[in-house]
């Protein structure tokens, strides 16, 4: 069907409101034949009769009463459309964006980064999901989404941009009256004698920490688990027994935080990396700014927040959120790779002139 002729429609509204031809006329500065035609025009798209013409002033039909209820807000939206193709044209290099995130992030940094997304230059509009990071690998190759901030990298697919955004160890979590006795055990010890709350083996978290215990040759059964950081927090307050988790998962949970004793995992520890992940040639250019907003929300937003609940991992905040190497590193990085050509030449040469 094809769009609708919203000019003749407006006119034919505002015949009906001001009950003549002559007045609409008079008031868009128009001829009264150009308000007459625009009005058969009108009438002919609908197929309805928007007036009653034996009758002075005009009275408008059913039609047309429904006709001046909705034509205000239809040319309202048009205008609207009008400036949003208008400000896509001056900053074509923004655009819609449907971004994934893990919960933890979604929740932690989701709601500042989406608002500096928006608000600035980058994105018009931002459609945010949260979730497992499977379901985001999942979504991102369907294009149901164009990026995801997740701690699955999808490194076996060839196809996509990977942008590093934060890298945070693994903690020991505990009820607070047992923070003391804990502290500096072996994890092997403390789990002989504490039941291991898990994230359950479905979630990108769970299979980190099975892949952690299993290296170490740590045997522990799977009693509960759980898919949200929430969940495990609270029956660790309960005093269920203990749980491996992030600084961020800790954020998320932040009701639970005054009962938890947080200790650093007993070594060796390891630690989990969120990465903005977009598809090839989709996002070359907003990629960079997106990933780098989101560092910006990290390191000004979520760091000092760590560390106002965590103080002991201030001495590593600083590396926890990846920035990438000023231009000058890289130059010098790149002069000391052709120093080191340069020296390599003659060597070669003096090697196989001894030969």
């Amino acid at each position: 069907m094809p769009l609708p002729d919203l000019h003749a429609l407006e006119i034919a509204a505002t015949v009906i409101e001001e009950g003549s031809m002559s007045a609409a006329a008079a008031q868009l500065g128009m001829t009264q034949s150009a308000v007459s035609q625009a009005m058969k025009r009108a009438e002919a798209q609908v197929d309805v009769t928007l007036v009653h013409r034996n009758r002075r002033p005009l009275v408008p039909t059913e039609a047309g009463r429904v006709l001046v209820a909705h034509i205000r807000e239809i040319a309202i939206r048009a205008e609207r459309i009008i400036e949003e193709v208008r400000a896509t044209a001056l900053r074509p290099e923004r655009q819609n964006l449907r971004l994934g995130m893990v919960d933890t992030f979604a929740s932690a940094v989701g709601p500042v980064l989406i608002r500096d997304l928006m608000e600035g230059s980058i994105a018009l509009r931002v459609t945010a999901f949260s979730g497992l990071a499977n379901a985001h690998a999942n979504a991102l190759m369907r294009h149901e989404i164009d990026a995801a901030i997740t701690s699955d990298p999808m490194d076996e697919l060839d196809e996509l941009m990977r942008f590093p955004l934060f890298r945070e160890p693994f903690v020991l979590v505990a009820p607070i009256a047992w923070g003391d006795t804990l502290r500096n055990r072996p994890l092997r010890d403390i789990l002989i004698d504490h039941r291991l709350i898990r994230y359950s083996a479905r979630s990108h978290m769970g299979m980190q920490v099975e892949r952690h215990l299993r290296r170490l040759r740590i045997e522990h059964s799977q009693v509960l688990s759980f898919d949200t950081s929430d969940s495990l927090l609270a029956m660790v307050v309960g005093g269920v027994g203990v749980a491996i988790t992030t600084p961020l998962c800790l954020i998320q949970g932040g009701l639970h935080l005054p009962g938890l004793a947080v200790l650093p995992l007993p070594s060796p520890g390891f630690s989990r990396e969120l990465t903005l992940v977009t598809r090839r040639g989709e996002f070359d250019t907003l990629g960079p700014r997106i990933a780098q907003a989101a560092r910006d929300m990290l390191l000004n937003h979520t760091v000092p927040q760590i560390v106002g609940e965590i103080p002991w991992l201030a001495n590593i905040s600083t590396e926890m959120v990846w920035q990438p190497p000023a231009p000058d590193e890289i130059t010098s990085l790149a002069d000391l790779s052709l120093d080191a050509d340069m020296d390599a030449t003659p060597r070669a040469e003096h090697d196989q002139d001894g030969d």
